[in-house]
């Protein structure tokens, strides 16, 4: 009986440590589908807390898309910087800045496209003991192309798309 007992405790004290906890896995995942195509997100994250409700990160992953006619796969790297608002009993909002650097091979097409982006990702988040779950909701910022044809673009954009709609699951260590 003692031993259930000092499980349990310890079982209770690992949980709620969670909002305490120095680093962080986890990842975000998307996933798209409509008549004219589909798309899947997924981005592995490892991080660590700098000060109190501010998180220093790094993504990497893949998307894949064919909403166009040749499909793309686009491989990333992404370090970012998250900041969070508790608003009640821990629940609250969050906010992603990064930078992100995307390299995109695109089927029957030769160059490589490289793509660069500074930008603000608004999100909300739920802490339930060690595990917190998030949704990234959009994309604010600049983004530069290159699509490999010697004629780079920049632009801001606003974006509301199912890739930027990501869902994250983060395991506080």
């Amino acid at each position: 009986m003692k031993k259930w007992l000092l499980l349990a405790v310890a079982l209770l004290g690992t949980l709620t440590a969670g909002a305490q906890s120095k680093y962080y896995v986890g990842g975000d995942i998307s996933f798209g589908a409509s008549s004219s195509g589909a798309s899947v997100v997924v981005y592995p994250e490892v991080g660590t807390r700098i000060a109190n409700n501010l998180y220093l990160g790094l993504a990497a992953g893949f998307d894949w898309n064919n909403y166009a006619s040749p499909s793309d796969f686009t491989m990333g790297l992404i370090p970012h910087l998250r900041g969070y608002l508790p608003l009640y009993q821990g629940f609250g909002l969050s906010a992603d800045t990064f930078f992100s650097a995307r390299f995109t091979r695109r089927r029957n097409y030769d160059p490589l496209i490289k793509s660069f982006q500074l930008g603000l990702r608004p999100g909300i988040f739920i802490p339930i003991g060690n595990v917190t779950l998030s949704t990234q909701i959009g994309f604010f910022g600049w983004i530069r192309t290159d699509y490999g044809n010697g004629n780079p673009t920049s632009r801001w954009a606003a974006r509301l798309e199912a890739r930027d709609i990501l869902i994250g699951v983060l395991f506080n260590l």
